[in-house]
C-alpha cells in the first residue's frame, strides 16, 4: 500500500472545515473525500474507503483496510 493513495472518506459539512482538515493532511498519502454526516456510513462503507473519519476533530476513524471479512 506504501505507492498507492489510500482512500479517505471524511464525513464533514463545514466548507471551513473541511479546507482545515485537508491542509492537515496534506503531507499524507491520501485521497480525501468529503461526504455529508447525514450520509450513512454503511453506504459509505459499500464505496471500500481505506480510511473512514466520522468525526476528524473527536478522532473517531475507521481503518477499514485493516478489517477481514468473514467467509
Amino acid at each position: 500500500m506504501q505507492g498507492n493513495k489510500l482512500k479517505v472518506f471524511i464525513q464533514e459539512d463545514d466548507k471551513l472545515l473541511q479546507k482545515r482538515i485537508a491542509d492537515d493532511l496534506k503531507e499524507y498519502n491520501y485521497k480525501l473525500h468529503f461526504f455529508s454526516k447525514d450520509d450513512s456510513v454503511f453506504d459509505l462503507l459499500k464505496f471500500n474507503p481505506d480510511i473512514l473519519i466520522q468525526d476528524y476533530y473527536k478522532n473517531k476513524v475507521i481503518n477499514c483496510y485493516q478489517w477481514s471479512f468473514p467467509y
